[in-house]
């Protein structure tokens, strides 16, 4: 990898994380599994990543980038239900990592160690010029299917289809 950039140096270990991931608990994860699955030496890794909490902020973030992008052109009242339907095709996508990306990150947001408040649904309202007390019941539906999905409690599709009816609820407020 002499000539990599250090961008692909980061998507590297960031995909090797995800493999990691796919077969383990995020418990089992540190940086020095991560470089050897990135076929990378620990002093590379370490340059990108000291913690594996920070890999873990940084998948969560790389996943909200997708699910904004995939949303940048909707119109400002449709932002809403577009994020919800694009969070579950961007979440359902990688399942065994995005579930506990999720359960992580929502503890170490409790524990006040870090959780990126432009990257929380009330956030990004605000973003678009939208109260988030506008959709307060669907928003707080479609959190609760989100987490109920993450802890295995929902399938994807049930996923889906709960937030098919979180959707409906901001329609119907």
């Amino acid at each position: 990898m002499t000539s990599t950039t250090n961008r692909s140096v980061r998507e590297a270990l960031l995909d090797a994380s995800r493999t990691i991931l796919r077969g383990s608990s995020i418990y089992e994860l540190s940086i020095a599994k991560i470089a050897a699955e990135a076929g990378l030496a620990r002093p590379t890794a370490y340059r990108y990543f000291s913690h594996p909490r920070e890999v873990i902020r940084a998948l969560a973030d790389d996943t909200i980038t997708e699910i904004r992008d995939l949303i940048r052109d909707a119109e400002p009242l449709k932002k809403a239900p577009a994020y919800a339907l694009s969070a579950v095709q961007v979440l359902t996508s990688d399942s065994a990592v995005n579930r506990q990306v999720i359960l992580h990150s929502s503890v170490q947001a409790q524990e006040g160690k870090w959780i990126a408040q432009d990257n929380t649904p009330e956030g990004l309202f605000l973003d678009w010029g939208l109260q988030p007390e506008t959709a307060l019941l669907s928003l707080t539906y479609f959190r609760g299917a989100m987490y109920s999905w993450a802890a295995g409690f929902f399938s994807d599709e049930q996923f889906a289809e709960e937030t098919k009816r979180a959707i409906a609820m901001r329609e119907t407020q």
